[in-house]
Parts: structure tokens; C-alpha cells; sequence
């Protein structure tokens, strides 16, 4: 697809798992089909890291890390299906 590699990322922040807000990739399938996938971006796998205002320092610099060590080799991920609707 032509913008595989335009560079966006979307980021959201999350509350806890199976909070009131329902199930996350529901939430998310919207944006990856509809905005995302729809006009020709590739979607990748979402990074999902939930309640990190209630995470410790230690818990914190972990997920940021796993982050960083994402985006260090983003370019060879392969997209994920954004589904139907």
C-alpha cells in the first residue's frame, strides 16, 4: 500500500482493562478500518498499555522502553487486518 511507511502514529491513552469504555480494539477498529486502512495506510498492531497513572516509575520506564524498542524496528512490522464492519 502506498503509505506504508508515511510515518503516523496514533497515540491514546486508556484507562484499565475491561473498564466502563469496553473492549480496545473494538474502540480502535473504527479508526484502523475507517481512517486508517479505508484511504490506504497499512495498519499495525496497536501498543496498548493500560492504567499507566496507576503504574510506578519502575512499571513506567518498562512500558516506555517497550515502546522504544518498537518503534526502533516499526518498519519491518507487518500490518495487522483492520476487520469488516
Amino acid at each position: 500500500m502506498p503509505f506504508r511507511f508515511a510515518g503516523k502514529r496514533i497515540r491514546k491513552a486508556h484507562g484499565l482493562p475491561g473498564g466502563f469504555n469496553g473492549d480496545m480494539l473494538g474502540i480502535l477498529r473504527p479508526i484502523h478500518r475507517g481512517m486508517l486502512q479505508f484511504v490506504g495506510f497499512d495498519v499495525l498492531a496497536p501498543q496498548i498499555v493500560y492504567g499507566p497513572a496507576h503504574m510506578d516509575e519502575r512499571q513506567r520506564r518498562s512500558e516506555l522502553e517497550r515502546y522504544r524498542l518498537r518503534l526502533a524496528r516499526i518498519a519491518g512490522e507487518e500490518p495487522i487486518e483492520a476487520g469488516r464492519y
